[in-house]
C-alpha cells in the first residue's frame, strides 16, 4: 500500500542527493501551459494521444478531460454509484492505447474507461490488493499487490507484500512476480480508543509501477535502485545510488499527520454509510496523533508516491518534498541509469509523464490547485 498524500514530506535538496557527472540537472520553471481551472485535490492525471488529459479530484467527486489547446475542461462521470458515476476518484492507471483504468475507491471499484472517457466496465475490488490495479505487463495481466493485513499466517515478515499478476479469463490463482518492501506499520496494531497513524511515519519503502512496455519496475529503498521484471526475460537491475538524508524534525511530524488527515477516506462518512472524506482535525489533534505515532529517524532515500513511469519508459522518482523548497526528481532510464534530475518550482508536485509534457499540480496558499503542463527534457 502505498500512502498517497497531497505533499507527502519528500526530501529535495541537491547536498542531500548529490549529481553524479553524467546526470544533469534540469529546471521546469517556465510551463507551456496552464489550465484555468481549479482543482481541490488532484490524485490523478492521464494523457491521451489527441493532447487531451483526464483529471481526477478526489475532492470534488469529479473527473474530467481537459483540453490544453482552448484551455477547457468537461465533465465526465457524475458522482455516485451508478455505472458512469463515481465517489472518491483516486487515481488513473494509463492501460494500453487510450485505455485508463480509474480508481472508484468511494464504490469499491475501478472503471476500465474508453479513450473518450466512457466507462465500460467496471471490476469490483472484491478481492484485497484488486483495487489497487497498477498495469497490464506484458501477456496482458493485471498487476497488482496483496495487502499484508490480508494474508493472515500467510503473511510474509517485515511488512513485505507479494506483487501479483491476475487474468481475469484464465483460472487459477495470480502469479506472483516479485516481492517488495511495503508501508512499515507500527509494531502496536491493536484497537485503539482514538485516531492513529497506522503506519511509521516517514519509514522507507519500495515503490512499483507497469512501465509501457509492460515490463514490472521496481524502485528499491535499500539500497536504492531501479530493477525491470519482464515475463520470460532475465531482471534488469540498475546500479545502486548513495541518497544520504536529513533527521526527521517535530515539525515534520506535524505536517506529515495533517496531511495524512486531510488524504484520508473513511468509512461510514459516505452516502448509505461508505466510504467518505475524513473529518478535518484540530491542531490539538495533529499534535496528540504526532505524539502517539512510531517515526523514523530520518528520511526515506525517495518518496514512494511520487515514482511515475514517462511514455518513454523512463522513471521519475521524487524525493521528500519540503515547504518552500524546490521539488526534484531523478530520472532513470530503461537499464535503471540515473541520466538526469529535474527539479520544479516549490510548490509543485509531478502527477504525470506523457508523450506531449510533463504535468504537475501547483497549489497556492489557499489550497486552490492548477495544473501545469512542461515539456519533456
Amino acid at each position: 500500500m502505498l500512502i498517497r498524500l497531497r505533499f507527502l514530506p519528500t526530501l529535495a535538496l541537491s547536498a542531500l542527493w548529490p549529481i553524479p557527472a553524467s546526470a544533469q540537472l534540469v529546471k521546469l520553471d517556465q510551463p507551456t501551459a496552464t489550465l484555468a481551472e481549479q482543482f481541490s485535490f488532484v490524485r490523478g492525471a492521464r494523457e491521451l494521444s489527441s493532447g487531451q488529459v483526464i483529471l481526477v479530484d478526489w475532492s470534488e467527486n469529479r473527473v474530467v478531460i481537459a483540453d490544453f489547446a482552448t484551455n477547457s475542461v468537461r465533465r465526465l462521470m457524475r458522482e455516485g454509484p451508478g455505472p458512469q458515476e463515481v465517489r472518491l476518484p483516486s487515481g488513473l492507471v494509463r492501460l494500453r492505447g487510450d485505455t485508463t483504468l480509474l480508481y472508484d475507491d468511494g464504490n469499491n471499484r475501478s472503471h476500465l474507461l474508453a479513450p473518450d472517457g466512457r466507462s465500460l466496465r467496471t471490476i469490483v475490488a472484491d478481492v484485497p490488493g484488486r483495487g489497487g490495479i497498477r498495469g497490464l505487463d506484458a501477456t496482458g495481466a493485471f498487476v497488482y499487490a496483496i495487502p499484508s493485513w490480508s494474508e493472515g499466517p500467510k503473511a510474509l515478515p517485515d511488512d513485505s507484500v507479494r506483487i501479483v499478476r491476475w487474468n481475469p479469463q484464465q483460472s487459477g490463482e495470480p502469479q506472483v512476480v516479485t516481492v517488495v518492501q511495503g508501508t512499515r506499520y507500527r509494531k502496536d496494531r491493536s484497537p485503539a480508543m482514538q485516531p492513529r497513524l497506522p503506519m511509521v511515519g516517514f519509514a522507507s519503502q519500495d515503490s512499483w509501477l507497469i512501465a509501457p512496455n509492460g515490463a514490472v519496475a521496481v524502485v528499491r529503498a535499500t539500497p536504492y535502485h531501479v530493477e525491470f521484471l519482464s515475463p520470460g526475460q532475465a531482471r534488469v537491475v540498475g546500479p545502486s545510488y548513495a541518497a544520504s538524508t536529513r533527521a526527521v524534525t517535530a515539525t515534520d511530524k506535524l505536517r506529515f499527520v495533517r496531511e495524512f488527515a486531510d488524504g484520508s477516506a473513511v468509512s461510514g462518512r459516505g452516502p448509505g454509510g461508505g466510504m467518505g472524506h475524513a473529518p478535518k482535525i484540530s491542531d490539538a489533534e495533529v499534535r496528540r496523533m504526532a505524539g502517539t505515532a512510531e517515526w523514523a529517524e530520518r528520511f526515506p532515500p525517495f518518496d514512494a508516491s511520487a515514482v511515475l513511469s514517462g511514455a518513454d519508459g523512463r522513471i521519475w522518482v521524487g524525493a521528500v518534498v519540503l515547504p518552500d523548497v524546490a521539488p526534484r526528481y531523478d530520472v532513470l532510464d530503461r537499464s535503471g541509469t540515473r541520466v538526469m534530475q529535474v527539479e520544479l518550482r516549490p510548490g509543485r508536485r509531478l502527477i504525470h509523464v506523457g508523450a506531449r509534457g510533463v504535468y504537475a499540480v501547483a497549489e497556492d496558499d489557499d489550497g486552490i490547485q492548477t495544473i501545469e503542463r512542461y515539456r519533456v527534457p
